[in-house]
């Protein structure tokens, strides 16, 4: 069969379709899950920001935590609450990390499970 110049032509309009319905699922995905990712940016700029703070020299755990969430509350993050808040101490040294997950609604009963362990920051002599 010989193929002649009209018939290889271009993308049939079911092709378009389907490639600007794939190009508006991600895009739904994006614009969903973007809020999430900056409230993460935002949690481990307040962590970076307590190594140059000095109110966190001989402040207790408690305060620590205390702290910590007055910043996210200002930042307006929902998300961490004190429970995520995990602060370990070795000697003068502590480490303070903070791990929490976000359920995110897509569309209908589906949703995206977003978890962020990677925010730690070390603090001390």
């Amino acid at each position: 069969m010989l193929k002649t110049r009209k018939s290889q032509q271009g993308m049939t309009a079911i092709g378009i379709a389907m490639i600007l319905a794939l190009c508006g699922f991600v895009l739904i995905i994006l614009v969903k899950l973007f809020p999430a990712y900056m409230e993460s940016f935002k949690v481990s700029s307040s962590l970076d920001g307590l190594t140059t703070d000095s109110r966190v020299e001989g402040a207790t755990n408690k305060e620590i935590k205390t702290l910590i969430l007055k910043k996210l509350q200002v930042d307006d993050v929902d998300a961490v609450t004190a429970e995520h808040i995990n602060i370990v101490t070795s000697g003068s040294k502590r480490t303070i990390s903070i791990e929490y997950e976000q359920r995110i609604p897509m569309m209908g009963n589906v949703d995206a499970v977003v978890m962020f362990g990677d925010n730690e920051v070390e603090i001390g002599n």
